[in-house]
């Protein structure tokens, strides 16, 4: 039974409420919801929201969340926790989180994470801003105890591989089946690495970075494009809370019953495919320089050769 639908919203803690939902506005492209006390909700689509943002719960990421289809789906990873040994509490406050049923644990890397069940939408999705926003895709970090938490992902939640780098980085997707909603980095330490949202086209992710660069937004990462999903993208720095946005394009769909799940090697290229060597595609000796011609240049004379009796060739013989 697959158990989680998609990446559903993440929650940060800020040290400024006003800065970041200003920062998630404007560079982000998100949408205020509402806000509820020292609480912000922001969205791109017609979930309630993406992003959550809570002053005065410390900095950076608090908890990630993925989204359930329904109560059987929750009940079911319920039995499944319990049948790992990993703890959990339940809850839903309609009024204050705006899901109904939710189950938290923190997984076996480190991180705290819910699974929810009927989170409240809007009647409709922000209006296109100027960078058309689809989907809230994918969430990477990095994790300890990487074996332990990569197979708990897949043998606890669902979770599918959908390719691997050497043993340093796995990529697992949900019920949606888009190549990843998750990334697990091999680290010393947890440490939230980016969050992603699929565009519309190339020309919305050049537009959310060259807004980016004007206002002086730094980029992790330029215009690139990964090996493992085939998606073009650019990461924008959010240095207040020490990660990145991606804002990518072209992420893949795939069928459960085809795909196979790559490893790919650790290069830089696998990162970046553009960043693989060009051959030379001139064989060496195709061309020859000038001097290499000389005695075919005009007025030169050319003595033939001509064979012995013996069959040796001597230059010049009369």
């Amino acid at each position: 039974m697959e158990i989680v639908s998609r990446l559903g919203y993440i929650a940060l803690g800020v040290s400024d409420l006003v800065e970041a939902a200003e920062f998630y506005s404007r560079f982000v492209r998100l949408d205020l919801t509402e806000q509820i006390g020292n609480t912000a909700f922001m969205t791109g689509g017609v979930q309630h929201h993406w992003i959550r943002l809570e002053e005065g719960n410390g900095s950076g990421v608090k908890r990630i969340g993925y989204e359930v289809a329904d109560e059987a789906a929750l009940s079911e990873a319920r039995d499944r926790l319990r049948q790992h040994g990993t703890g959990f509490h339940e809850g839903g406050d309609l009024k204050r989180d705006r899901v109904q049923r939710w189950v938290r644990f923190t997984d076996p890397g480190g991180f705290d994470i819910e699974l929810y069940t009927g989170m409240f939408e809007r009647g409709t999705a922000p209006d296109n801003n100027g960078v058309a926003l689809e989907k809230f895709l994918h969430a990477a970090w990095g994790a300890t105890n990487w074996e332990r938490t990569t197979a708990f992902y897949q043998d606890v939640l669902g979770f599918r591989a959908s390719d691997w780098i050497a043993n340093r980085a796995g990529f697992f997707r949900s019920a949606d089946r888009y190549h990843h909603s998750l990334v697990l980095l091999r680290s010393e330490r947890p440490a939230f690495n980016h969050f992603c949202i699929q565009v519309g086209s190339l020309d919305d992710v050049m537009r959310a970075r060259n807004n980016a660069l004007r206002w002086g937004v730094e980029l992790r990462d330029d215009l690139l494009r990964h090996a493992p999903s085939g998606s073009i993208g650019v990461y924008l720095k959010d240095k207040a809370r020490g990660f990145a946005v991606e804002f990518c394009v072209g992420h893949p769909q795939l069928d459960n019953d085809t795909h196979r799940a790559r490893i790919l090697p650790a290069t830089a290229e696998t990162r970046d495919v553009w960043l693989a060597p060009l051959a030379n595609p001139l064989e060496p000796g195709s061309v020859l320089s000038p001097s290499a011609h000389a005695d075919e240049r005009p007025g030169s004379e050319t003595v033939p050769s001509q064979a012995t009796e013996t069959g040796r060739l001597v230059v010049g013989a009369p």
